[in-house]
């Protein structure tokens, strides 16, 4: 078996060799950043699995690589060049593995492309409901204000009175009622003194009318009294003018004879 072997003239680099038809041949590569992506990916796989609550798919995919990835180091073969390790890899199981890594990387994105798909449309079904319950919303808003309207109608059916088609405040009603009756009865109070004023000069001036009526009734019958002592004076001193005539009439028969 033919080794070749080129020697590198970057010290800080690591090289593994592939076994291919009996040759080694040389790739230049950083063994500990291709591990770390292996891991990376592993983690990132096992996140993305974990994330989705399929940890037990990840267990087994992560178990099936670490094993892979595992025997694929047991069964290559290590020399020691320059205080440093080097491992032969065996093509078959590098891509057996590297077959694993695709295809395990591909179960995670059709797992994510899955898992994305149920986002979208979980996210569809809730942009759907959100958008139903904002029509809801509206329509509680909607009924909200009727109500509002309503209750508002209500109160202003009871705080406010309606007189010829006007409304007017119960308060403001009852402030203008008790006015107009305080003005009725500050009206009434005049009137009832300037009545009781007036019936007192009416009562004054009917008696001082009877205290005359009565006088000029006393003064009627004084006169009548008067005038009927005047007649029987007057028939009196008539008889006796009566009576003097005879007298006269009887000398004067005398005389003659």
């Amino acid at each position: 078996m033919e080794h070749k072997i080129k020697h590198s003239t970057f010290s800080k680099k690591y090289y593994f060799y592939i076994y291919r038809n009996s040759t080694f041949t040389i790739i230049q590569n950083n063994m500990k950043a291709f591990f770390l992506s292996l891991l990376i990916v592993l983690t990132t796989a096992a996140q993305a699995v974990q994330a989705q609550g399929t940890a037990k798919d990840e267990n087994k995919s992560a178990t099936a690589l670490t094993g892979q990835f595992n025997d694929l180091k047991s069964k290559s073969n290590s020399y020691m060049e320059g205080n440093r390790e080097y491992k032969v890899v065996n093509v078959g199981l590098l891509n057996s593995f590297w077959q694993s890594v695709q295809s395990t990387i591909k179960e995670v994105e059709q797992k994510q492309m899955k898992d994305l798909n149920a986002t979208r449309q979980d996210l569809e079904t809730a942009q759907a409901r959100i958008t139903e319950q904002e029509k809801e919303i509206e329509a509680l808003k909607l009924d909200n204000a009727q109500k509002e309207a309503a209750v508002q109608q209500s109160e202003d059916a009871v705080n406010n009175l309606h007189v010829l088609g006007i409304p007017i405040h119960k308060q403001v009603y009852v402030v203008i009622n008790t006015a107009i009756i305080a003005l009725l009865l500050i009206a009434l109070g005049v009137v009832y003194t300037q009545f009781k004023s007036s019936r007192k000069v009416t009562d004054q001036k009917k008696k001082e009318f009877d205290d005359i009526d009565r006088e000029f009734a006393d003064f009627k019958k004084n006169a009548r009294e008067r005038e009927i002592k005047i007649k029987r004076e007057l028939q009196t001193e008539m008889n006796l003018v009566a009576e003097l005539n005879e007298q006269i009439a009887v000398l004067q028969k005398k005389v003659h004879v």
